[in-house]
């Protein structure tokens, strides 16, 4: 197995491709801290109830970690249990308004940073020290086509994950001496109710119709088709795993062809 005796805290684990990722994980032998938030509890208590159930090592904690304190409590509590943490997985996150630029409030603007880019930032800092106690670990955040291209009506949070690539960048830069590795997911359009209602919305703001706006998705992606999320996950075992150990810095377009680089 790619992740026997390794330690996983995945931030967004109570549902879509964070889910996908645990049950993926466990299967591959690690032991996982799944964290999202209160409101998700029962979804939470349930994927690391069938991680267990099915023989793997699974630890629910509720948090918000857009906060600073919470975060540090996950990761304590992570090592109070498991005494390490080899891989940290950002898979949460804040789609936000569907709206032109000048049509994005200030605190709609503000809520979209905090979920998706704060939020990784704070996770990854408390997590690095950890990571820089043991002398390596991977880290792996979920950005999307929003962090490679401009969207129309995705302006905030294009600017949010972004800043997440250049965070990773950043971090892998600074702590590849340390043997820490820091990687991005970038997944095209997601075959999810949540990503379809999007769609629809998006399709409505920009004047057409549901199925002419999903065709112009799908024509510009050469597969023509949406992603599984067990095709992210599998990236995401790649990343986390030594299968990429002289992988770092990178985003790793799960997009179908739509992104190429």
């Amino acid at each position: 197995m790619k992740l026997s005796n390794q330690v996983a805290l995945i931030i967004g684990g109570g549902r879509g491709i964070g889910e996908t990722i645990a049950h993926t994980f466990a299967r591959e032998g690690a032991s996982l801290v799944l964290v999202d938030l209160e409101k998700m509890k029962s979804e939470l208590n349930g994927v690391a109830q069938a991680v267990n159930q099915n023989g793997g090592t699974a630890v629910a904690i509720t948090a918000d970690c857009s906060d600073d304190r919470q975060v540090n409590r996950i990761v304590d509590e992570t090592v109070r249990r498991f005494g390490k943490i080899d891989i940290l997985i950002n898979s949460a996150g804040f789609r936000g308004p569907l709206v032109a630029v000048t049509e994005i409030s200030e605190k709609e603007f503000d809520d979209v940073v905090l979920y998706n880019l704060k939020l990784v930032f704070l996770c990854c800092r408390a997590v690095l020290k950890q990571m820089v106690k043991q002398k390596g670990g991977s880290i792996v955040s979920i950005s999307g086509t929003a962090g490679r291209e401009g969207m129309a009506m995705r302006g905030s949070l294009c600017a949010a994950k972004w800043g997440v690539v250049g965070l990773t960048q950043t971090i892998a830069k600074e702590y590849g001496p340390h043997g820490i590795r820091a990687n991005i997911i970038c997944p095209g359009g997601m075959d999810e109710p949540d990503l379809r209602e999007m769609y629809a919305q998006r399709a409505k703001n920009l004047g057409m119709s549901v199925e002419a706006h999903e065709q112009q998705i799908l024509s510009l992606t050469p597969l023509r088709k949406y992603a599984k999320h067990e095709e992210v996950a599998s990236a995401a075992l790649f990343l986390a795993s030594s299968d990429s150990s002289h992988t770092t810095g990178e985003s790793l377009n799960v997009s179908g062809g739509r992104l190429m680089s």
